[in-house]
């Protein structure tokens, strides 16, 4: 393996050439307070040739100053050129390049940018992440400028790849060209280049621990909507920290989901683990398996969970309500008590008796996860109570009903009424099919009734229909 390069023997000048960078310093801060805040001008009025390289990435177009002599605006009659690294980054069309411009930066020689840097941002441009995202990435880790390409960077990305290879990947209608490997490099920049520049071999030690222990290989690395917080944790720690719950019977599967849904669950001390299992255990007399759901989820577990159990046997009124609708759906213990109190209150002042809230929280705990009090989800409740022929507690028969926005379920509302169909029994058809199967739905119901749709398209009757008063009301945010 060839030897991981660091920066101070990057720099291949000459003997007794210290290179633009060290000698003509000067210039070079003229060079930078001319160019690189895109002060340029055109060759007329600088009085000289002025060669300027136009580069478009990602819909960025920047004016790039070619590798070659400028004249400075100093009366010196020296001449400057941007170091190699700064010269390469230009290329790329990045000018604040306040980032990469300590001595070690400028002193990295050609050789190393042109073998070293440049291919790292075509590959990361190849996977057509936006100009922004490939600079988030750049400078969000040192090492980045200074990994090995062929034996640290280029190694990872392939095993991204071959990772992708197993994701069912559609790409979004606003960005075609991302690939799934692109996807997942746009994520958490910083995340993505701590794992872009570690050392492949702690890698693959931690692929095998995952599939020794858990059975977790590349098809199931597909699913981590985490991946590269995934693929740096520690194998030992991993390994560690997944013996814990296995050593309290928690199911293998189970922890393998957990630790594609929570790697930075897995990535920490068992000792981190350890409290907040004993804490869940100790406060909401969990077992294992439900202790692990919530221990990803809360952080300051015996300072959050106590009062909101309290609060809610006070409110259901039997002691122990609390511990039993945690257990129930635990994603309740995420919130805090007086979340929960200005929840029931929300739903109060729109007139649900005691009785009624209790149903609702006995059915569905989770429910007071949402922030009712907030403008969208007070715009929610009052188109169901105002426009909608369903009820709350139909939108709560399956409770991804309610997850699905105003706009999307008045407008299909508003079709079906110009339409003259009649409503299913449930909200199920106006909100779970996408807008080509709705329109489908919508029109072979007409095509029966020797009717057609009023429009070509979705997107043409959303439009027609947020120009309506009803579409203004509903289509919108609400103003905060």
């Amino acid at each position: 393996m060839a030897r991981p390069l660091s920066h101070p023997t990057w720099s291949s000048q000459r003997s007794g050439d210290a290179g633009p960078c060290r000698t003509l310093q000067p210039a070079l801060n003229a060079y930078r307070r001319n160019w690189f805040c895109g002060t340029t001008t055109t060759s007329s009025s600088r009085g000289g040739s002025n060669p300027i390289f136009h580069s478009r990435l990602g819909g960025v177009s920047v004016a790039v100053a070619a590798a070659q002599n400028q004249p400075t605006r100093s009366d010196s009659s020296s001449t400057a050129q941007p170091c190699p690294l700064h010269a390469c980054l230009l290329r790329y069309g990045f000018q604040d390049l306040a980032a990469v411009s300590a001595p070690k930066h400028l002193a990295l020689s050609q050789e190393a940018v042109s073998s070293n840097v440049e291919p790292k941002l075509a590959a990361l441009a190849a996977e057509a992440l936006s100009h922004k995202q490939v600079w988030l990435v750049f400078k969000a880790h040192n090492s980045l400028v200074w990994c090995n390409y062929a034996d640290t960077f280029q190694l990872n990305l392939h095993l991204l790849r071959d990772i992708a290879a197993h994701m069912k990947y559609r790409p979004h209608p606003k960005a075609p060209q991302l690939t799934a490997v692109g996807k997942v490099l746009a994520g958490s920049p910083g995340a993505v280049a701590q794992y872009l520049t570690r050392d492949p071999r702690k890698v693959q030690q931690l692929l095998r621990c995952l599939e020794s222990d858990l059975g977790i290989g590349l098809e199931q690395l597909a699913t981590c909507s985490s991946l590269c917080e995934c693929l740096r944790m520690s194998a030992s720690t991993a390994q560690a920290v997944i013996a814990l719950p296995l050593g309290k019977k928690v199911p293998v599967q189970q922890v393998a989901r957990m630790a594609l849904a929570a790697p930075n669950l897995f990535g920490r001390s068992t000792t981190i683990l350890a409290a907040k299992l004993a804490a869940l255990e100790e406060v909401v007399d969990l077992d294992a398996a439900a202790a692990l759901q919530l221990a990803s989820l809360l952080y300051d577990i015996k300072a959050r969970l106590p009062p909101l159990l309290r609060f809610l046997d006070g409110y259901m009124g039997v002691e122990g309500a609390g511990r039993r609708l945690v257990r129930a759906q635990p994603v309740l213990g995420t919130i805090s008590a007086a979340t929960a109190e200005g929840n029931i209150g929300s739903l109060a002042a729109r007139g649900y008796s005691q009785q009624e809230i209790q149903r609702i929280i006995n059915s569905l705990p989770g429910f007071l996860t949402h922030d009712l009090d907030s403008p969208l989800q007070q715009q929610k409740l009052d188109w169901i109570e105002r426009m909608s022929p369903w009820t709350l507690d139909d939108f709560l028969s399956v409770p991804v009903y309610f997850t699905y926005s105003t706009r999307r379920l008045a407008a299909r509302l508003a079709l079906l009424r110009e339409c003259g169909l009649q409503f299913s029994p449930t909200p199920r058809d106006l909100a779970v099919p996408s807008n080509a199967s709705f329109m489908a739905l919508v029109g072979e119901r007409l095509v029966k009734q020797g009717a057609k749709l009023p429009c070509a398209s979705w997107a043409e009757w959303e439009e027609a229909w947020l120009g309506t008063e009803e579409g203004r009301e509903w289509g919108f945010p609400p103003l905060k």
